[in-house]
């Protein structure tokens, strides 16, 4: 096989790849990135992505675990959170967008210790999804007023 060919094929493949991702499992992927971001995923983070994504998509029990192993699986292979923020970008509206970020902030202070890799990383999903600093901010504060923090 010649070498454009091949390399053809391997975009080819990493575009398929991209589009079997929906909303559902990019918005899970990026709740668990930020809960892996400090290199553990606590059974509190993991029950928190649970409860989000339960709560965010109106899923059972069962589909609700399904969908968390299936992008553990995904952010496992991935290189980067750009592929699931750009699935984001294209079905979510704000207001969507802000609760999806209030919740990567629920998963962060989850185990009550905001580590500077998830403030890392709720950075760099927030300003890929084009919101503004404020809105980063106030989801924030959302919820370490909720917790008392």
């Amino acid at each position: 096989m010649p070498m454009i060919s091949r390399l053809k094929s391997l975009f080819e493949h990493h575009d398929d790849h991209a589009n079997e991702l929906n909303v559902e499992l990019a918005t899970t992927a990026l709740l668990l990135e930020v809960a892996r971001a400090d290199s553990h995923i606590s059974h509190q983070e993991k029950e928190a992505v649970w409860h989000l994504i339960k709560g965010l998509h109106q899923l059972s029990d069962r589909e609700a675990r399904d969908l968390i192993e299936e992008a553990l699986t995904q952010t496992e292979e991935a290189n980067s959170v750009h592929n699931f923020t750009n699935v984001v970008k294209k079905n979510l509206i704000l207001n969507q967008k802000l609760k999806l970020l209030e919740g990567l902030w629920r998963v962060a202070y989850e185990d009550d210790v905001l580590e500077p890799h998830e403030e890392a990383m709720i950075r760099k999903v927030s300003d890929l999804l084009y919101l503004r600093h404020s809105e980063f901010i106030q989801a924030k504060l959302a919820v370490t007023e909720s917790k008392g923090k």
